[in-house]
């Protein structure tokens, strides 16, 4: 305590007004400036309760019986020993094969391929499709047949004269995700048009299982399951179904048909 300092005794019984001077400033300053109460504690985080307050940017403490804050990991890196470049020691995630090796995903094990020149095939193929569960594939041409009718069955006689094989406009299906195919076609001088040669003799069905369908005024399928066999040898081709009587035909009859 250093020397020649004096204090004022707090006098407690001492009445208002009487008190020590440093006491009675005080309590004149408090009536005076009533309304500016307590401004020294205003914004602080605390409420000026005591304690130290919080350092900018520091994270205040979980309350009791809070979740844990979440944890974020770089990268693939999920066991705490991140590395510079974000990678795990090891390679990826044990339960999450790379891209690149994973077995693509087949939306079906049946094909079902068509020609149509007036739509009649089409709405077969689709009817077929969608009993069985299969994907469809339209065989289209790169030079149209014509329109009018006696000139595509012109055409289609020149092709059969010929031995022609029209070309295929766009990528052929890719055949081996499949077990079984059906390929359809509207009969053209008592067989199947030209162009399903054209596509037949560009796949590969080597042990795959072919079920020809066609539609007709009134022929029906004459040789065409002949012809498509001999197109594929080491296919086993089915006997053709006259699609013309699918609408006669229930579902449980077209998957018999098709060996389901």
């Amino acid at each position: 305590m250093a020397k020649g300092k004096r204090f004022y005794k707090k006098n407690t019984n001492a009445p208002a007004g009487e008190g020590a001077p440093e006491q009675n400033a005080n309590q004149a300053a408090g009536v005076a400036g009533a309304d500016k109460a307590n401004t020294n504690y205003e914004g602080k985080p605390n409420g000026g309760q005591g304690g130290k307050p919080a350092r900018q940017g520091q994270k205040p403490a979980p309350r009791p019986g809070g979740k844990p804050p979440r944890k974020f990991w770089k990268g693939n890196n999920r066991d705490g020993n991140a590395e510079r470049n974000g990678n795990r020691p090891g390679g990826n995630h044990p339960s999450r094969p790379r891209f690149e090796n994973r077995k693509p995903q087949m939306a079906g094990k049946i094909l079902v391929v068509y020609y149509s020149w007036s739509g009649v095939t089409d709405k077969a193929a689709q009817k077929i499709a969608s009993v069985v569960h299969g994907n469809t594939w339209r065989i289209q041409p790169v030079k149209a047949y014509p329109s009018m009718y006696g000139l595509c069955v012109a055409k289609a006689g020149m092709e059969k004269a010929s031995g022609a094989r029209p070309e295929i406009k766009g990528t052929l299906p890719d055949c081996s995700r499949y077990e079984k195919i059906a390929i359809g076609f509207p009969i053209w001088w008592f067989n199947c048009p030209n162009i399903i040669l054209s596509f037949l003799e560009k796949v590969n069905l080597e042990g795959k299982k072919v079920y020809p369908f066609c539609t007709s005024k009134s022929s029906g399928p004459k040789s065409s399951a002949e012809t498509v066999r001999n197109a594929v040898p080491k296919a086993e081709v089915k006997d053709c179904l006259d699609a013309n009587k699918l609408g006669d035909m229930s579902d449980e009859e077209i998957k018999k048909w098709f060996e389901m």
